[in-house]
């Protein structure tokens, strides 16, 4: 009778929410709005571009178009706040030109600070803030970010990401808080509030934020990957998570009741499948479990493309998807396939004249995506202010990452109480990550997959003043062992290689990184050193000859990657710093090394040779927090979020499980108290 009697209850709700339930100001004007519109200005709403892909501008206009988004590296010519606020506003003209002038939203992966754009305030990555267990600091962390966003003109950012990452393979376990799905619940609530707390200097203004990627992402199986992009096969990202019903709900679906307790407003699925099932094709887990059984009331959001995995032919996939229940489709106009928006919106529009797709389906996603735009005050206010750009990237800002960095770094080691270094003597920086802001950074930073910015002193191997190509594809080959691509090094070298003469001089490598627009801001952790040890710091990046008497900082890690690009059996360090870290063994230095990397790394054979060890993530742009730590003006005092396995054989590895014996347990760090 119980079951009954809720079947019911929810039938009447979702009967209401079809007609937008017309019981108050928003839902009346929604109501009234959806009443007037076609059958193509309902499917244009349901459809979102990247902006790379628009064929004209006036497309917006053509096809009543209601969201645009930027990627990784989607940016605008001028990468600057302005540049991004005129280029939306542009957009917003086209769709206010329509009939109905519904306005834009605008998305954009927005995950550890704006990143996308050139001068934003770049937080550590989740993974970090997971070890940092700070609701106040990620409540500050995205609440800078919200600011960020809406300065540019963006309405959405599509985080935070709240997976629960069981395997430390996965390319995308730094997206994540923790493997504990009790850490990340009590951190979803406060990633949530930050984005979505209205924000005082635009008026009130809101942005949406997007509890992601729904559900079991971090839970799939290593090879299980059938995803190939650009010639690249995932491993385990996009791979089948094969878990009980019961088991799924309890890992993985908890952090999303505290998010949409604390109200987020969309929700984005995920790439994997549940038990062999696409999850973007999954009526029971969007429509059954997440709106019905959880009373969501927001929208539903496809990942990139991510329609196109359901089997099927393509006129299937739009069918079965919008049937399942996703509301706004992330077409968005493959980069590696050949789905356009405009075979979307024919097929869905087909889909309902042949009855295939029913009308209440539409005009329920219509309503939740108006909805939305409604809440953000996009009818009201459409349009971004070009002035409130210069809050962009404030000194008050970055002194919030540098907090964050701070609170974030979890000492593993400190023998004979290396830790802090002393201020005054004698030091040796070496190692691939010390001067390199793309490796502090990580993926999502301005590119997709992040940007590799290594220094002049590391690529001049031959110490002559000049880089020529086989330099740089030497280091390349040591940074990225198996993933080694000789396409993308040779790019390197020609981006740099201005007049085509063979060789780069400092003057033309430090120009190019200069008016690169896709160079991140920050501060390294060699310049962080550098700027509180004055005069007593030497870096040797490559320990050609080292000191005797100083202590050693070797700063290693991982080059930046993203998604299935991340996907790594071995999770080790590279070539490149193993060299590094041998020549610095076989003097009498002490050495403490700062890693630099989106998991935990295997070590074993290592750590003995080290006399202290901090684990800094992937800091982002404060190297001062780093600097800060090892010194000593801060004290260390988070915990790691992940367990750190002895070695691959150990791996997935989890707290709980049974004969748990890894190198450092869950939720160990040292301090200097």
């Amino acid at each position: 009778m119980k079951t009954t009697n809720k079947l019911i209850v929810l039938s009447l709700f979702t009967g209401l929410f079809i007609s937008c339930g017309a019981t108050n100001k928003k839902n009346q004007y929604i109501d009234n709005l959806v009443s007037k519109m076609t059958l193509d200005e309902k499917v244009g709403q349901m459809t979102q571009i990247d902006k790379r892909m628009l064929d004209s501008e006036e497309d917006i206009a053509t096809y009543f178009i209601g969201s645009i988004l930027s990627g990784g590296g989607s940016v605008p010519e001028d990468n600057t706040p302005k540049g991004w606020v005129n280029m939306i506003n542009s957009y917003q003209e086209q769709a206010l030109s329509t009939r109905l002038k519904i306005p834009l939203i605008y998305g954009i992966d927005a995950v550890h600070g704006h990143s996308n754009v050139v001068g934003a305030t770049i937080f550590p990555h989740n993974i970090g803030l997971g070890c940092a267990n700070d609701p106040d600091l990620i409540y500050d962390v995205n609440h800078v970010t919200a600011v960020e966003v809406a300065a540019t003109g963006l309405h959405w950012t599509f985080s935070p990401c709240i997976t629960i990452p069981r395997d430390d393979r996965w390319g995308r376990q730094y997206e994540g808080f923790s493997e504990s799905p009790e850490l990340v619940s009590r951190l979803t609530v406060a990633a949530i509030k930050g984005y979505e707390d209205a924000i005082d200097m635009f008026g009130g203004r809101k942005i949406a934020a997007c509890a992601k990627h729904f559900l079991g992402d971090g839970g799939t199986i290593w090879d299980s990957g059938e995803h190939n992009e650009g010639g690249h096969a995932y491993k385990i990202d996009r791979g089948d998570t094969r878990l009980t019903e019961d088991e799924i709900r309890r890992i993985h679906l908890p952090p999303y009741l505290e998010a949409i307790k604390a109200g987020v407003k969309t929700v984005m699925v995920s790439f994997n499948s549940w038990n062999g099932v696409q999850c973007h094709g999954n009526k029971f887990l969007i429509n059954d479990l997440l709106k019905k059984e959880l009373g969501f009331e927001g929208l539903v959001v496809t990942d990139w493309a991510g329609i196109d995995a359901i089997p099927g032919d393509y006129k299937s996939d739009v069918i079965t998807s919008i049937n399942a229940g996703i509301d706004l489709v992330m077409v968005p106009g493959s980069l590696f396939g050949n789905n356009h928006y405009k075979t979307f919106i024919q097929f869905l529009k087909e889909g309902v004249e042949q009855g295939s797709v029913p009308m209440s389906r539409i005009d329920d996603a219509v309503c939740r995506i108006l909805s939305v735009k409604y809440d953000l005050g996009l009818f009201e206010t459409p349009f971004a202010d070009p002035e409130h750009a210069n809050v962009f990237g404030s000194d008050s800002h970055r002194k919030i990452a540098r907090s964050a960095v701070q609170k974030s770094l979890v000492m593993l080691k400190n023998e004979k109480s290396v830790l802090p270094l002393k201020k005054g003597t004698g030091i040796t920086v070496v190692g691939s990550a010390a001067n390199n802001i793309g490796m502090q950074n990580g993926g999502w930073t301005v590119e997709w997959q992040g940007r590799i910015t290594p220094d002049f002193l590391i690529l001049d191997k031959n110490n002559d003043g000049l880089i020529n190509k086989s330099e740089v594809l030497v280091y390349f080959k040591a940074v990225y062992d198996e993933k080694f691509n000789p396409g993308a090094a040779e790019g390197f070298f020609n981006s740099m290689d201005s007049n085509a003469n063979g060789v780069v001089n400092k003057k033309e490598f430090d120009k190019q990184r200069k008016q690169s627009p896709f160079q991140p801001s920050g501060t390294t952790i060699l310049e962080a050193l550098q700027g509180q040890n004055k005069g007593q710091i030497t870096y040797d990046p490559l320990a050609k000859k080292l000191t005797k008497g100083n202590t050693i900082v070797a700063v290693v890690g991982e080059h930046p990657y993203t998604e299935g690009f991340g996907d790594d059996p071995s999770i080790g360090l590279s070539s490149f710093d193993k060299v590094v870290l041998e020549k610095c063994y076989k003097s009498e230095n002490k050495i403490v090394v700062v890693i630099i990397s989106g998991r935990p790394l295997m070590i074993e054979n290592h750590i003995g040779k080290w006399d202290g060890l901090i684990a800094a993530w992937l800091p982002g742009m404060a190297g001062e927090g780093v600097a800060d730590v090892l010194f000593g003006d801060y004290n260390p005092t988070a915990k790691l979020s992940y367990t750190w396995p002895r070695n691959t054989k150990q791996v997935p590895i989890n707290i709980g499980d049974r004969d748990y014996d890894p190198l450092f347990p869950f939720d160990y760090g040292l301090s200097y108290k």
